[in-house]
């Protein structure tokens, strides 16, 4: 178990505390694109070599021509198709920015045009540049049953393509909806963290004036040395990072040790955490506003020794902490503005959902209890 009491709460000089980890970075665009360019790259080798196969067979049960004349001008047709499919893939991608709706219309289109482009090679091949022995007179009737026959297989390989096109664009709205969504989520957090540290810095600085003006520059000069000491452990972590909790009980420690110069004698601190749950995991900062609330309410309105207690206990599948106080108040009650735990609550929604809950309760010897409920699975 780790018990304190304020006497030893942190003294100017102590070493920060290592808040900040690296993360790791997201795919860049350059490595999505080149992801994109491979699976296009092996649709096309995969389709043609496919078409090739099918030519092959087709050319084998209708043609009395050996393979060895008729394999050779497949393959010059198929590097051909390629390179039709390559300039579609270029030509789509000048549209990636239009309508999908554009890019099925400039597909079919591409398509019909790719049809007659190798229905005009695969005639000029064979009957021009390397005329086959025995052919009929060329027809009208023959160039459209070839057109036709290349249209399909053209048509084929652009619906698939707009297929993983379509695919390529939801994947890509979804990453970047994901990327918005967790930028949005890592502002919030750092905005609701940061509302702690004004907040914190105003009481701080009017207790530092306080005490100039009552002559206490020693307790001043103190105060001043371990409010630097707080604000560079704070502001060097990442606000959206869940960290152990025995880091955010020593972040307390530093602000606790502000507050025993200002309350000397009245103040007692006790901390009370087991060592099972000394790396449950909480966001940064989370106890501040309880603890100030402590000090604010209990400590400030009561002239006898106030003792402030920070604790944790597992209950079955839940984790608690408490702060509490035990202070009978004797000056006016200050009305505060609710900030701190309006902050609590929303951080804690924010990294837990409806999984963690903060209650506050009034002490009926006197003080106030605020009890923050977090899943046990964060717990080690």
């Amino acid at each position: 178990m780790q018990r304190s009491t304020g006497k030893d709460l942190v003294r100017p000089g102590i070493p920060t505390i290592p808040l900040s980890v690296p993360t790791a970075a997201p795919a860049s665009k350059r490595q999505w694109f080149t992801r994109q360019r491979r699976s296009a790259l092996l649709l096309i080798a995969a389709f043609w070599i496919f078409t090739f196969g099918m030519l092959s067979i087709r050319a084998a049960l209708v043609s009395d021509l050996p393979f060895n004349v008729i394999g050779p001008r497949r393959l010059i047709t198929a590097a051909f198709g390629t390179i039709l499919c390559l300039v579609m893939v270029r030509l789509l991608g000048r549209l990636r920015t239009r309508s999908f709706v554009l890019w099925v219309a400039c597909g079919m289109a591409g398509a019909i045009a790719m049809a007659f482009a190798l229905t005009i090679f695969s005639t000029l091949m064979n009957r021009v540049i390397a005329p086959l022995p025995g052919l009929a007179p060329l027809r009208l009737a023959d160039m459209a049953q070839w057109v036709l026959i290349w249209l399909g297989y053209c048509l084929a390989w652009t619906g698939t393509y707009l297929a993983l096109i379509y695919h390529w664009k939801v994947e890509d709205q979804r990453r970047h909806m994901s990327r918005m969504t967790g930028l949005a989520q890592e502002a919030q957090i750092a905005a609701l963290r940061y509302q702690v540290n004004p907040h914190f810095l105003f009481n701080t600085l009017n207790s530092i004036s306080s005490l100039v003006l009552e002559h206490r520059n020693a307790d001043a000069e103190a105060m001043l040395l371990n409010l630097s000491a707080f604000v560079r452990s704070t502001f060097a972590g990442d606000p959206q990072r869940l960290i152990p909790l025995h880091e955010e009980i020593a972040l307390q420690r530093l602000y606790l040790g502000i507050e025993q110069v200002r309350f000397s004698e009245r103040l007692k601190v006790i901390v009370d955490i087991p060592d099972t749950l000394a790396d449950l995991r909480v966001p940064a900062l989370i106890l501040q506003p309880l603890v100030e609330n402590a000090l604010r309410h209990g400590v400030e309105r009561s002239e006898a020794l106030t003792n402030v207690a920070i604790r944790a206990e597992r209950c079955g599948d839940e984790v608690r902490i408490l702060v509490e106080n035990d202070g009978a108040a004797t000056g006016a009650r200050t009305a505060g503005t609710g900030v701190g735990l309006r902050n609590v609550r929303d951080r804690l929604l924010v990294h837990f959902g409806g999984r963690a809950m903060l209650v506050t309760t009034a002490v009926p010897q006197g003080g106030f209890r605020s009890e923050i409920h977090l899943p046990a699975e964060f717990a080690a």
